[in-house]
Protein backbone atom coordinates (compact mmCIF):
# COMPACT_ATOMS: atom_id res chain seq x y z
CA UNK A 1 0.00 0.00 0.00
CA UNK A 2 1.31 3.26 -1.35
CA UNK A 3 0.92 6.32 0.83
CA UNK A 4 -0.43 8.70 -1.55
CA UNK A 5 -3.42 6.61 -1.65
CA UNK A 6 -4.71 7.84 1.61
CA UNK A 7 -6.66 10.50 1.30
CA UNK A 8 -7.93 13.20 4.00
CA UNK A 9 -9.98 12.14 6.95
CA UNK A 10 -12.98 14.07 7.71
CA UNK A 11 -12.64 15.72 11.49
CA UNK A 12 -15.03 13.76 13.64
CA UNK A 13 -12.97 10.45 12.08
CA UNK A 14 -9.86 12.21 13.37
CA UNK A 15 -11.52 12.93 16.66
CA UNK A 16 -12.76 8.89 16.99
CA UNK A 17 -9.42 8.31 15.97
CA UNK A 18 -7.67 10.23 19.05
CA UNK A 19 -10.48 9.28 21.29
CA UNK A 20 -9.76 5.67 20.65
CA UNK A 21 -6.37 5.85 20.89
CA UNK A 22 -6.53 7.56 23.90
CA UNK A 23 -8.58 5.24 25.73
CA UNK A 24 -7.31 1.99 24.66
CA UNK A 25 -3.28 3.59 25.47
CA UNK A 26 -4.75 4.57 28.59
CA UNK A 27 -6.01 0.83 29.83
CA UNK A 28 -2.18 0.00 29.60
CA UNK A 29 -2.77 -1.51 25.69
CA UNK A 30 0.38 -1.56 24.02
CA UNK A 31 0.18 1.06 20.62
CA UNK A 32 0.80 -1.64 18.23
CA UNK A 33 -2.08 -3.82 19.70
CA UNK A 34 -4.30 -0.65 20.25
CA UNK A 35 -3.88 0.08 16.43
CA UNK A 36 -4.41 -3.09 15.66
CA UNK A 37 -7.92 -3.54 17.64
CA UNK A 38 -8.78 -0.06 16.09
CA UNK A 39 -8.31 -1.23 12.48
CA UNK A 40 -9.96 -4.65 13.18
CA UNK A 41 -12.85 -2.09 14.44
CA UNK A 42 -12.70 0.86 11.92
CA UNK A 43 -15.73 0.80 9.56
CA UNK A 44 -14.03 3.75 7.42
CA UNK A 45 -11.89 2.63 4.67
CA UNK A 46 -9.48 5.40 4.29
CA UNK A 47 -9.17 4.74 8.26
CA UNK A 48 -8.57 1.30 7.96
CA UNK A 49 -5.72 1.83 5.23
CA UNK A 50 -3.81 4.37 8.17
CA UNK A 51 -4.11 2.37 10.83
CA UNK A 52 -2.51 -0.60 8.36
CA UNK A 53 0.21 1.74 7.54
CA UNK A 54 0.69 2.97 10.95
CA UNK A 55 1.33 -0.53 12.03
CA UNK A 56 3.55 -1.50 9.46
CA UNK A 57 5.81 1.55 9.95
CA UNK A 58 5.43 0.89 13.94
CA UNK A 59 6.76 -2.58 13.13
CA UNK A 60 10.00 -1.10 11.06
CA UNK A 61 10.39 0.70 14.09
CA UNK A 62 9.65 4.24 12.44
CA UNK A 63 8.80 6.76 14.96
CA UNK A 64 5.41 7.92 14.92
CA UNK A 65 5.47 11.39 14.49
CA UNK A 66 7.77 10.62 11.22
CA UNK A 67 4.81 8.62 9.84
CA UNK A 68 2.42 11.25 10.35
CA UNK A 69 4.80 13.95 9.00
CA UNK A 70 3.97 11.22 5.84
CA UNK A 71 0.22 12.29 6.09
CA UNK A 72 0.13 16.31 6.05
CA UNK A 73 -3.37 16.80 5.28
CA UNK A 74 -4.55 14.35 8.03
CA UNK A 75 -1.91 15.21 10.99
CA UNK A 76 -0.57 18.87 10.93
CA UNK A 77 1.98 20.51 12.45
CA UNK A 78 0.32 20.67 15.67
CA UNK A 79 -0.49 16.73 16.10
CA UNK A 80 3.41 15.96 15.21
CA UNK A 81 4.79 18.11 18.21
CA UNK A 82 2.35 17.05 20.52
CA UNK A 83 3.17 13.51 19.77
CA UNK A 84 7.04 14.23 19.60
CA UNK A 85 6.52 15.06 23.30
CA UNK A 86 5.20 11.89 23.38
CA UNK A 87 8.93 10.12 22.53
CA UNK A 88 10.59 12.36 24.86
CA UNK A 89 8.51 12.03 27.87
CA UNK A 90 6.82 8.77 27.54
CA UNK A 91 3.12 10.09 28.00
CA UNK A 92 1.45 9.38 25.09
CA UNK A 93 -1.91 8.80 26.76
CA UNK A 94 -1.70 12.86 27.49
CA UNK A 95 -0.25 14.03 24.05
CA UNK A 96 -3.43 12.16 22.34
CA UNK A 97 -6.17 13.81 24.90
CA UNK A 98 -4.28 17.16 24.25
CA UNK A 99 -4.80 16.70 20.04
CA UNK A 100 -8.64 15.08 20.97
CA UNK A 101 -9.27 18.21 22.72
CA UNK A 102 -8.10 20.13 20.98
CA UNK A 103 -9.63 18.99 17.80
CA UNK A 104 -13.02 18.81 19.39
CA UNK A 105 -12.89 22.72 20.45
CA UNK A 106 -12.14 23.20 16.76
CA UNK A 107 -15.10 21.53 15.28
CA UNK A 108 -17.70 22.69 17.94
CA UNK A 109 -15.92 26.79 17.07
CA UNK A 110 -16.50 25.64 13.12
CA UNK A 111 -20.11 24.10 13.90
CA UNK A 112 -21.18 27.02 15.47
CA UNK A 113 -19.78 29.86 12.68
CA UNK A 114 -21.87 27.06 10.13
CA UNK A 115 -25.10 27.92 11.78
CA UNK A 116 -24.21 31.49 12.10
CA UNK A 117 -23.55 31.26 8.01
CA UNK A 118 -25.83 28.52 6.63
CA UNK A 119 -29.14 30.18 8.15
CA UNK A 120 -29.29 33.37 6.48
CA UNK A 121 -27.40 31.94 3.10
CA UNK A 122 -30.51 29.60 3.14
CA UNK A 123 -33.05 32.33 4.00
CA UNK A 124 -31.42 34.21 1.01
CA UNK A 125 -31.40 31.89 -1.38
CA UNK A 126 -35.13 30.65 -0.54
CA UNK A 127 -35.95 34.57 -0.78
CA UNK A 128 -34.55 34.76 -4.39
CA UNK A 129 -35.94 31.95 -5.61
CA UNK A 130 -39.48 33.07 -4.55
CA UNK A 131 -38.79 36.63 -6.23
CA UNK A 132 -37.12 34.70 -9.75
CA UNK A 133 -40.72 32.60 -9.56
CA UNK A 134 -42.66 35.49 -9.33
CA UNK A 135 -40.63 37.73 -12.32
CA UNK A 136 -41.44 34.08 -14.77
CA UNK A 137 -44.26 32.91 -13.61
CA UNK A 138 -46.76 35.99 -12.57
CA UNK A 139 -44.99 39.00 -13.94
CA UNK A 140 -46.24 37.70 -17.23
CA UNK A 141 -49.67 37.11 -16.34
CA UNK A 142 -50.05 40.55 -15.36
CA UNK A 143 -48.40 42.16 -18.61
CA UNK A 144 -51.04 39.72 -20.50
CA UNK A 145 -53.63 41.89 -18.29
CA UNK A 146 -52.11 45.26 -19.22
CA UNK A 147 -51.60 44.45 -23.16
CA UNK A 148 -55.56 43.31 -23.38
CA UNK A 149 -56.33 46.68 -21.90
CA UNK A 150 -54.32 48.77 -24.23
CA UNK A 151 -52.89 51.71 -21.52
CA UNK A 152 -49.25 53.16 -20.98
CA UNK A 153 -47.71 51.53 -18.08
CA UNK A 154 -45.88 54.06 -15.45
CA UNK A 155 -41.80 53.39 -16.50
CA UNK A 156 -41.65 51.40 -12.79
CA UNK A 157 -44.25 49.04 -14.29
CA UNK A 158 -42.91 48.41 -17.87
CA UNK A 159 -38.92 48.18 -16.15
CA UNK A 160 -40.27 45.25 -13.95
CA UNK A 161 -42.23 43.13 -16.83
CA UNK A 162 -38.97 43.70 -19.20
CA UNK A 163 -36.89 42.09 -16.30
CA UNK A 164 -39.08 39.69 -15.97
CA UNK A 165 -39.28 39.00 -19.77
CA UNK A 166 -35.35 39.08 -19.49
CA UNK A 167 -35.17 36.71 -17.01
CA UNK A 168 -37.74 33.95 -19.01
CA UNK A 169 -35.98 34.24 -22.09
CA UNK A 170 -32.22 34.01 -21.14
CA UNK A 171 -32.39 31.79 -17.68
CA UNK A 172 -30.58 29.23 -19.47
CA UNK A 173 -27.56 31.76 -19.90
CA UNK A 174 -27.87 33.34 -16.85
CA UNK A 175 -27.74 30.22 -14.60
CA UNK A 176 -24.68 29.22 -16.81
CA UNK A 177 -22.67 32.79 -16.13
CA UNK A 178 -23.52 32.62 -12.65
CA UNK A 179 -22.22 28.69 -12.41
CA UNK A 180 -18.78 29.74 -13.91
CA UNK A 181 -18.47 33.15 -11.51
CA UNK A 182 -19.09 30.35 -8.82
CA UNK A 183 -15.93 28.26 -10.24
CA UNK A 184 -13.61 30.91 -11.03
CA UNK A 185 -14.28 32.35 -7.47
CA UNK A 186 -13.40 28.94 -6.12
CA UNK A 187 -11.31 28.42 -8.01
CA UNK A 188 -9.42 31.95 -6.87
CA UNK A 189 -10.29 31.08 -3.12
CA UNK A 190 -8.00 27.68 -3.01
CA UNK A 191 -5.36 29.48 -5.23
CA UNK A 192 -2.13 29.98 -2.37
CA UNK A 193 -1.66 33.42 -4.86
CA UNK A 194 -4.80 34.85 -4.40
CA UNK A 195 -6.53 32.85 -0.83
CA UNK A 196 -4.37 35.52 1.12
CA UNK A 197 -6.74 38.68 -0.60
CA UNK A 198 -9.42 36.09 -0.22
CA UNK A 199 -8.86 35.88 3.29
CA UNK A 200 -8.46 39.28 4.20
CA UNK A 201 -11.93 40.77 2.29
CA UNK A 202 -13.66 38.05 4.62
CA UNK A 203 -12.36 39.69 7.74
CA UNK A 204 -13.25 43.41 6.59
CA UNK A 205 -16.82 42.43 5.65
CA UNK A 206 -19.49 43.68 8.59
CA UNK A 207 -20.67 41.31 10.84
CA UNK A 208 -19.71 37.90 9.14
CA UNK A 209 -15.73 39.40 9.17
CA UNK A 210 -16.48 39.79 12.74
CA UNK A 211 -17.15 36.50 13.41
CA UNK A 212 -14.24 34.93 11.28
CA UNK A 213 -11.55 37.17 13.24
CA UNK A 214 -12.73 35.97 16.61
CA UNK A 215 -13.02 32.35 15.23
CA UNK A 216 -9.23 33.03 13.83
CA UNK A 217 -8.06 34.38 17.05
CA UNK A 218 -10.15 31.63 19.42
CA UNK A 219 -8.48 28.92 17.25
CA UNK A 220 -4.80 30.54 17.89
CA UNK A 221 -4.90 31.84 21.26
CA UNK A 222 -6.19 27.86 22.27
CA UNK A 223 -3.39 26.36 19.95
CA UNK A 224 -0.55 28.50 21.48
CA UNK A 225 -1.95 28.15 25.00
CA UNK A 226 -1.62 23.87 24.62
CA UNK A 227 2.20 24.66 23.35
CA UNK A 228 3.10 26.86 25.69
CA UNK A 229 2.02 24.76 28.33
CA UNK A 230 3.61 22.02 27.11
CA UNK A 231 7.03 23.89 27.25
CA UNK A 232 7.30 24.35 23.51
CA UNK A 233 9.47 27.32 22.84
CA UNK A 234 7.70 31.02 21.92
CA UNK A 235 9.54 30.68 18.03
CA UNK A 236 8.16 27.26 17.78
CA UNK A 237 5.17 27.77 18.80
CA UNK A 238 4.42 30.42 16.55
CA UNK A 239 4.70 28.94 13.85
CA UNK A 240 2.80 26.08 14.25
CA UNK A 241 -0.31 28.48 15.67
CA UNK A 242 0.23 29.55 12.08
CA UNK A 243 -0.54 27.03 10.23
CA UNK A 244 -3.87 26.46 12.83
CA UNK A 245 -5.43 29.54 12.18
CA UNK A 246 -6.74 28.92 8.32
CA UNK A 247 -6.51 32.09 6.90
CA UNK A 248 -3.71 33.27 5.27
CA UNK A 249 -3.50 36.58 5.64
CA UNK A 250 -3.55 36.09 9.62
CA UNK A 251 -0.85 33.36 9.15
CA UNK A 252 1.39 35.88 6.82
CA UNK A 253 0.91 38.44 9.59
CA UNK A 254 2.50 36.00 12.32
CA UNK A 255 5.28 34.74 10.26
CA UNK A 256 5.60 38.63 9.94
CA UNK A 257 6.03 38.61 14.26
CA UNK A 258 8.11 35.74 13.77
CA UNK A 259 10.62 37.41 11.82
CA UNK A 260 10.30 40.34 13.81
CA UNK A 261 10.75 38.32 17.28
CA UNK A 262 14.02 37.00 16.08
CA UNK A 263 15.22 40.48 15.87
CA UNK A 264 14.55 41.06 19.72
CA UNK A 265 11.13 42.84 19.15
CA UNK A 266 8.47 42.35 21.90
CA UNK A 267 5.60 40.41 20.71
CA UNK A 268 3.28 42.78 22.16
CA UNK A 269 4.60 45.48 19.99
CA UNK A 270 3.61 43.49 16.98
CA UNK A 271 0.26 42.97 17.78
CA UNK A 272 -0.98 45.89 19.73
CA UNK A 273 1.37 49.06 18.24
CA UNK A 274 2.65 47.87 15.10
CA UNK A 275 5.82 49.57 14.23
CA UNK A 276 5.19 48.75 10.80
CA UNK A 277 2.00 51.07 10.43
CA UNK A 278 3.20 54.71 11.97
CA UNK A 279 2.37 53.13 15.72
CA UNK A 280 -1.59 52.93 14.95
CA UNK A 281 -3.51 49.96 17.08
CA UNK A 282 -3.56 46.89 15.06
CA UNK A 283 -6.85 46.12 14.30
CA UNK A 284 -6.50 42.53 13.99
CA UNK A 285 -5.26 41.67 16.88
CA UNK A 286 -7.39 43.38 19.47
CA UNK A 287 -6.19 45.42 22.62
CA UNK A 288 -7.04 42.36 25.24
CA UNK A 289 -4.90 39.81 23.31
CA UNK A 290 -1.79 41.96 23.02
CA UNK A 291 -2.64 43.52 26.44
CA UNK A 292 -2.16 39.69 27.92
CA UNK A 293 1.07 39.44 25.94
CA UNK A 294 2.89 42.70 27.34
CA UNK A 295 1.71 41.07 31.16
CA UNK A 296 3.68 37.62 29.89
CA UNK A 297 6.55 39.93 28.85
CA UNK A 298 6.86 41.03 32.58
CA UNK A 299 5.42 37.82 34.53
CA UNK A 300 5.61 34.56 32.49
CA UNK A 301 2.48 33.46 33.08
CA UNK A 302 1.22 33.65 29.43
CA UNK A 303 -0.46 29.86 29.30
CA UNK A 304 -3.00 30.61 32.22
CA UNK A 305 -3.81 33.62 30.12
CA UNK A 306 -4.00 32.44 26.73
CA UNK A 307 -6.83 30.19 27.78
CA UNK A 308 -8.86 32.85 29.66
CA UNK A 309 -8.64 34.89 26.35
CA UNK A 310 -9.43 32.25 24.21
CA UNK A 311 -13.06 31.66 26.18
CA UNK A 312 -13.93 35.10 25.95
CA UNK A 313 -13.60 34.90 22.40
CA UNK A 314 -15.65 31.62 22.68
CA UNK A 315 -18.11 33.70 24.41
CA UNK A 316 -18.04 36.31 22.06
CA UNK A 317 -18.41 34.08 19.17
CA UNK A 318 -21.54 32.61 20.67
CA UNK A 319 -23.41 36.19 21.23
CA UNK A 320 -22.75 36.71 17.23
CA UNK A 321 -24.24 33.91 16.35
CA UNK A 322 -27.46 34.25 18.49
CA UNK A 323 -27.58 38.09 17.37
CA UNK A 324 -26.80 36.92 13.43
CA UNK A 325 -29.87 34.35 13.74
CA UNK A 326 -31.86 36.86 15.30
CA UNK A 327 -31.56 39.69 13.39
CA UNK A 328 -30.81 37.95 9.45
CA UNK A 329 -34.59 36.64 9.48
CA UNK A 330 -36.09 40.22 9.60
CA UNK A 331 -34.13 41.90 7.57
CA UNK A 332 -34.13 39.50 4.51
CA UNK A 333 -38.21 39.46 4.73
CA UNK A 334 -38.26 43.35 5.08
CA UNK A 335 -36.09 43.41 1.72
CA UNK A 336 -37.94 40.72 0.10
CA UNK A 337 -41.41 42.27 1.08
CA UNK A 338 -40.32 45.66 -0.64
CA UNK A 339 -39.34 44.00 -3.65
CA UNK A 340 -42.33 42.02 -4.02
CA UNK A 341 -44.44 45.40 -3.24
CA UNK A 342 -42.37 47.01 -5.86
Amino acid sequence: MKAKKIQKINQKTKIDFFDSLFSLINSWIPITNSLSIMMYQAKDKTLKDLLWVLLRDLSKWKKLQDSFKDYPKIFSNFDIYIIKMWEVTWKLANSLEIIRDREEKNKDLKSKILSALIYPIIIIILSISMIVWFMVFVIPKVEKMYVDARVNLPSLTQNVINTANFLKENWIYLIVIIFILVLILSLLRHNKKTKYYFDKAFINIPFFGNLIKKKTLAIFSNTLWVLLSNWIMINEALEIAKKSVDNDYYERRIDEMCVLLNEWIPLSDLMWINKLKDWLEDKYFPLELASIVKIWEQTWKLPSLLITISQKFNKEIDVIVKWLSTAIEPIVIIVVWMIVGT
